[in-house]
């Protein structure tokens, strides 16, 4: 064999290992959110109760643009409408479309599990749309486990994925999105900005951290590119009418109840009610400073919702998210670092951006519960399943930081690390139950 066949053999034979791995990891997800929504209860997390109500709304009133405060919840046994007021307040697109993919939900509890599937499948093509992005970032070995396990592993997207919840949606959106986005950087091509704003549009009309994530992405990312090379102007444009496009529910909604978050009677009463169960709402209320901290505390361990209380091993494992987020807050400093210096990578533009988006996003987000908190007392908003359309910015962060190690080895270790962490907080990381 020649040295140019052995030369070009090796890297074909590495593509090929790469695919039968993504492909593994695809294949093990999707049991995994299969395996959820054949076994979870419908009253267990995610809200799925008030989510189904709400598919099952839109199948019986067959309204193109439903009224909020009419919305009813279904009785969790026998999928029949009650007279209690749904408390969700998210535009109709994703339940729309889950309507009218599914069955007749009214009365019919055994339509369940054809949501949950229809979710299942939403929850992979997302996923898939992330190893893509391996694909086209051209990620080997310890590289691409480390990204594929990091996005595949985080513990609560199999589970949601196995539930009737718009997140899901948003969660294929922003992926769709991030691989739009990178591959537009490496190639130049409209075609691929277009993808990305259908991906932004999609998570942006399903809900309204989908278009301050993804939205606030792609526009960061316009403006950090445009550091390195001239943006041409109908780029600019297909980005700033796809966010209009994208931002109409909210617009409608903000006209119409005085919020893009309608804070509608139901809503309201779930806070309220809520919090004077637990107790909160009978106590003094926090200052800004000290709630911020519980608030990103309670995010940490909402990482891998937990119904029972962790022992202290379980509360020493949540070391392992709170040190890949390190890596990945230093991984974006080196990104900031080399595109300040004019030698930023599409990479480090991605990550640059993708963090900008999230930090203003997190930002936004604990201002909006504090208000929720004085009003009411309520402390359960901190649910990082609302940063899935923009998850995959953690790893790459954190690969950032590994590629810039002094030493092969450390780099390998660290590396090693983003594909272990992941794994055994899953595994080990909350009570079964």
């Amino acid at each position: 064999m020649s040295t140019l066949t052995q030369t070009s053999a090796v890297p074909a034979a590495r593509q090929g290992g790469v695919a039968v791995a993504a492909t593994v990891i695809l294949l093990l997800f999707v049991f995994s959110a299969a395996g959820s929504a054949l076994r979870k209860p419908v009253t267990q997390g995610f809200d799925e109760v008030a989510h189904v109500s709400y598919v099952a709304y839109l199948q019986t009133t067959h309204q193109a643009w439903p009224r909020l405060e009419q919305m009813r919840l279904i009785d969790p046994d026998t999928f029949k409408f009650t007279e209690r007021a749904n408390y969700l307040n998210h535009p109709p697109f994703y339940y729309r479309l889950i309507a009218a993919l599914g069955p007749e939900v009214s009365e019919q509890p055994a339509s369940l599990i054809h949501l949950r599937l229809l979710n299942v499948a939403v929850g992979a093509l997302g996923l898939l749309a992330l190893l893509g992005l391996a694909a086209r970032m051209k990620l080997e070995g310890l590289e691409f486990y480390a990204f594929a396990v990091s996005c595949a592993a985080v513990p609560v997207l199999a589970p949601l994925a196995g539930s009737v919840n718009n997140d899901n949606l948003c969660f294929a959106g922003g992926a769709l999105t991030m691989l739009g986005a990178y591959s537009y950087l490496v190639s130049s091509k409209r075609s691929w900005l277009i993808v990305a704003c259908a991906g932004m549009f999609v998570a942006g009309i399903s809900k309204l951290t989908g278009l301050l994530l993804c939205g606030g992405f792609l526009a960061a990312l316009l403006v950090v590119t445009g550091m390195r090379r001239t943006i041409r102007k109908i780029d600019i444009a297909i980005v700033a009418g796809s966010l209009a496009a994208a931002a109409v529910p909210y617009i409608a909604f903000t006209l119409h109840y005085g919020s893009p978050a309608p804070n509608t009677p139901a809503q309201l009463d779930l806070l309220q009610s809520g919090a004077a169960a637990t107790g909160w709402g009978a106590e003094p209320r926090m200052g800004a400073a000290t709630y911020t901290i519980v608030f990103l505390k309670n995010f940490l361990a909402e990482w891998m919702p937990s119904l029972e209380p962790r022992h202290p091993f379980q509360l020493a494992l949540l070391a392992l998210p709170g040190a890949t987020l390190a890596f990945a807050a230093a991984g974006t400093l080196l990104s900031w670092r080399a595109i300040g210096a004019g030698r930023g990578s599409d990479t480090d533009m991605m990550v640059a951006a993708g963090t900008l988006a999230i930090v203003a996003t997190l930002t936004i987000h604990i201002a909006f519960s504090y208000q929720r908190h004085l009003a009411t007392g309520w402390m359960m908003d901190a649910y990082p399943r609302y940063y899935l359309p923009m998850m995959a910015i953690v790893p790459l962060a954190a690969m950032t930081l590994a590629n810039a190690a002094p030493s092969a080895r450390i780099r390998s270790v660290l590396l090693s690390f983003l594909i272990v962490a992941p794994v055994v907080f899953g595994l080990f990381g909350a009570p079964l139950g």
